[in-house]
């Protein structure tokens, strides 16, 4: 399995470099292209939500046949990243006049910024609209959104809340941005977003500073790398992060060090710049691309029990911190112990009855299998982490 996926990545790179960087598909890349070849391409970038992306390059290359069937599906998902684009564009400008006019200061996140940057704004999909708001108008933000836009409530957690417009496109409002004790540090230097964020014109939109934007990205994508796996749309945003905008390096690398990601985002701006520049791969972007591509786009049990296990320092503390979550993360589920600790036991048994009752246990069942005593994996793992910096024992 793992060496088929290397073979269609192989095959798929160069078609994404193409797409994002506007280089011409290689001779190379091009005489593999069969018409099973293109369909395994495309199987696999709709896998990873980046299927428009390859298909600008195809279909733009003359050069490249195309059978009906798959050409098709290419061209669907172009129709459909387009749409969504314009969707999600329409709803975000909604919010912000709606916040404006409310006085509800807030900052866009993730792909709402980032897609201006792309060839194509549609290139950058997203599942939902991310935006932060401060946790004392989280209030004021839900019902501007439930009540003049007439959005729906549809989840929430610690940190956000979930809701979808009328026309089905979801938004997430955050007042936090990353969960304590994940992310080496970074919850620290995420704590003083709005003082590195600036007011632009006379609204109430605010835009992190770059080094501020840079750091967050790379703290989401170590919490989703400790959680199995960020897939591959993130190295694309942080590759264009670092070829399409001005930046002060000393800047980025003051934070990231401040925040203890300085490592791990070394290793994934060299992965980015193999993907999608010139450099060649190394003993570490090779591992962590093994990791990547067997995580898939949202990440694996095995990958996340992985890399757990190994910062908690092995299978039984792994079993125990499963069972018994430490305060820190305790405290993000029931937001009521940051001012009353002394209901930690009550809330670890209310977890463990939501556990059962939601059919969560049976995902940590799957978590607990997962776990082996393999000492060349483990070792492995406990390497990779060194070198990337996230091998912080808990």
């Amino acid at each position: 399995m793992e060496q088929v996926l290397s073979e269609i990545w192989n095959i798929t790179q160069p078609i994404l470099r193409a797409a994002v960087c506007g280089d011409a598909i290689s001779d190379e890349c091009r005489e593999k292209l069969s018409p099973q070849t293109l369909k395994a391409v495309y199987k696999f970038t709709k896998k990873y939500n980046i299927a428009q992306i390859a298909a600008f390059a195809l279909l733009n290359d003359e050069r490249i046949e195309i059978d009906g069937e798959v050409e098709a599906a290419f061209k669907k998902s172009l129709f459909l990243a387009a749409t969504l684009c314009e969707q999600m564009d329409y709803e975000y400008n909604r919010i912000g006049k709606a916040f404006d006019e409310e006085q509800i200061p807030y900052i866009p996140l993730k792909g709402t910024v980032l897609r201006k940057y792309y060839r194509e704004s549609w290139m950058r999909t997203s599942s939902d609209t991310d935006i932060l708001v401060k946790a004392e108008d989280i209030g004021r933000a839900k019902k501007t959104l439930t009540e003049k836009l007439k959005y729906t409530l549809t989840g929430g957690t610690a940190h956000d809340i979930s809701l979808s417009s009328p026309g089905n496109i979801h938004t997430e409002i955050h007042y936090e941005l990353i969960e304590a004790n994940r992310a080496a540090k970074s919850s620290k230097i995420l704590l003083n977003v709005w003082e590195s964020s600036a007011p632009l014109g006379n609204t109430y939109c605010y835009a992190m500073s770059d080094e501020m934007f840079y750091f967050y990205h790379i703290a989401h994508m170590a919490k989703h790398f400790e959680n199995g796996g960020c897939g591959i749309r993130p190295f694309i945003d942080l590759w264009i992060l670092n070829h399409r905008i001005d930046f002060e390096r000393e800047k980025r690398e003051k934070i990231l060090n401040e925040g203890g990601l300085l490592k791990f985002a070394k290793a994934c701006e060299e992965l980015s710049e193999v993907w999608f520049g010139s450099a060649k791969a190394n003993e570490i972007t090779q591992a962590l691309e093994r990791y990547l591509l067997n995580g898939g786009m949202y990440g694996t049990v095995e990958n996340m029990v992985a890399v757990q296990k190994n910062q908690d320092g092995g299978r039984m503390q792994y079993i125990f911190h499963r069972l018994f979550l430490p305060f820190a993360q305790l405290k993000n589920i029931y937001p009521v112990l940051k001012k009353h600790k002394w209901l930690m036991p009550l809330m670890q048994v209310r977890r463990w009855i939501k556990m059962i009752t939601s059919g969560r246990m049976n995902r940590t069942v799957w978590e607990l299998r997962s776990l082996n005593e393999n000492e060349n994996e483990n070792s492995e793992m406990n390497e990779l982490l060194e070198k990337l910096g996230l091998n912080n024992k808990k």
